[in-house]
């Protein structure tokens, strides 16, 4: 438990470190949601977008003023960290989707 406890107080490096999750909708076209986690240490952001029928990489870096860009498959991923909330959007398959995740440390 100690090693738990230490290796929690290590990770908080930067204003947006931590684990999110969320979703991805479509607000246009017939796309069905995405189940959204993402991981931040410092700058750099990881993580996974998993649509219906695939999963697809996320990788891209965070700004000390929140502003998100990355890479989602193929597709740019944009977006900004505020606080304990991301909002974001990209394009994939004919659709334009909306992310929203909130920080669950």
């Amino acid at each position: 438990m100690l090693l738990l406890s230490q290796s929690g107080h290590s990770y908080a490096a930067g204003p947006y470190d931590g684990e999110w999750t969320g979703s991805a909708t479509a607000t246009s076209g017939r796309c069905r949601p995405a189940v959204v986690t993402l991981t931040v240490a410092g700058r750099v952001v990881t993580g996974e977008a998993r649509f219906e029928v695939e999963a697809q990489n996320i990788n891209g870096t965070v700004q000390e003023n929140g502003t998100f860009g990355a890479t989602l498959g193929f597709h740019q991923l944009t977006g900004r960290f505020t606080r304990d909330a991301f909002d974001g959007s990209f394009t994939r398959a004919d659709c334009v989707w909306r992310m929203q995740l909130k920080r669950t440390r």
